[in-house]
């Protein structure tokens, strides 16, 4: 029976109907999930799917019978932040079962640990007191080291398997350095009853502390790099869901991969604006044409504030990338965008690809946009103060 409801979802976490592929990975993540001590690091850049991977493989995992206990650091200010959220997770995924576990952290833990309800669940979430986040950073590690020892010493004592996934690990470089990893690294490694799986996408800084001999997770974990989608089923994918909603459009995977790829989300963020201006007919071009449109259209706020926050330098460097046709640092480039001498926009391209803005790319100028979104932006709002024609590729055309 065809359905009319969109099928490409990009808020949140996706799920099957409208999660695909990535089988391999599934199995890998759930085999892992349930095989006690093992560790896993996954990771890839932003919006390749790499949540929808993990919370597709966890569910697979607790059909197994394992629990699973998810903690996200991405926006976690302090170590004390980390456990808190790990306390909240523990009971949530096996609160109902373990009924006296929020009692048994107050009790063990032997620091200040109170109880509030939970609204979504209605059970008793452990949270640590308010003073613990102002005091010496490594009474906040013991008291995570110390929390992670309690989840292992419990599934021994009853006899469960309990997962442990940390996803944005890396962030506990930047509440701590490497003080933070060596401390985690000597929990994790005492473990014998406990699975781990740590997720991040700042990849630059997860690449230097899995491979660097000096660092702390220097082979402490096995590595599963979650890259973009395989391009053949994924166009396959997209135009079946297409059909299959009452909206056929020959080619429509191709295209939006064309425009959009590599990365999942933005490949399915084209495609879900496609899908609302389908209005028939056989000209895909035009409709994922006037799909990104609609997606700048969308994102304009979004991409105003962000050039807002940006420096006069940064900006003049965003606009080189979007419209040269040599390299960054080129004479040609330079003289044409007027940049300052070439050391000082590397620095400044450098600088942008930490902050995700940029990545790194083969081909001329050296670098790309790591949205193809904010690039289209800049090509065709920012890109005209300068009075430099747009280059004639693809995305530059698009949103005229």
């Amino acid at each position: 029976m065809k359905t009319q409801e969109n099928p490409f979802r990009i808020d949140g976490v996706v799920t099957p109907p409208h999660f695909t592929n990535r089988a391999a990975e599934i199995a890998r993540i759930r085999e892992v999930l349930r095989s006690p001590p093992a560790k896993l690091l996954i990771y890839g850049p932003r919006r390749v799917g790499k949540t929808s991977t993990i919370l597709v493989a966890s569910q697979a995992a607790e059909r197994d019978g394992v629990h699973v206990v998810r903690a996200d650091l991405s926006t976690a200010s302090s170590t004390a932040d980390v456990t808190n959220r790990l306390l909240a997770a523990a009971v949530r995924s096996v609160g109902r079962t373990w009924k006296d576990l929020a009692s048994l952290f107050v009790e063990r833990l032997q620091i200040s640990v109170g109880l509030r309800p939970d609204p979504a669940t209605g059970l008793a979430i452990p949270t640590l007191d308010a003073g613990l986040r102002s005091r010496d950073p490594s009474a906040q590690r013991e008291t995570l080291g110390s929390t992670l020892d309690m989840l292992d010493a419990l599934a021994s004592e009853r006899n469960v398997r309990l997962g442990i996934i940390l996803d944005e690990f890396q962030e506990i470089h930047r509440l701590d350095g490497e003080t933070a990893e060596w401390h985690l690294r000597g929990v994790i490694e005492r473990h014998a009853h406990l699975t781990y799986l740590l997720a991040g996408s700042r990849t630059a800084l997860i690449q230097r502390m899995v491979s660097d001999p000096g660092r702390a997770f220097y082979k402490l974990l096995d590595v599963l790099h979650l890259g973009p989608m395989e391009d053949d089923h994924f166009a396959r994918w997209i135009e079946e869901s297409m059909a299959d909603s009452g909206k056929p459009a020959a080619g429509i995977g191709v295209r939006c991969l064309e425009v959009a790829g590599p990365r999942t989300r933005d490949v399915v963020q084209l495609a879900r604006a496609a899908w609302r201006a389908w209005s028939g007919g056989d000209n895909v071009e035009g409709l994922v044409d006037a799909a990104f449109r609609d997606v700048l259209a969308d994102e304009d706020v979004i991409a105003r504030t962000l050039w807002g926050g940006l420096t006069s330098h940064q900006k003049d460097v965003l606009r080189a990338v979007a419209g040269a046709q040599a390299g960054l640092t080129s004479r040609e480039t330079l003289e044409r965008f007027a940049l300052p001498a070439s050391g000082t926009v590397s620095n400044t391209a450098q600088a942008l690809v930490a902050d995700d803005l940029l990545v790194k790319a083969d081909a001329a100028p050296g670098y790309d946009f790591e949205s193809p979104f904010f690039r289209g932006w800049v090509v065709t709002r920012a890109l005209p103060d300068l009075g430099v024609e747009r280059p004639a590729t693809w995305r530059s055309t698009l949103g005229r």
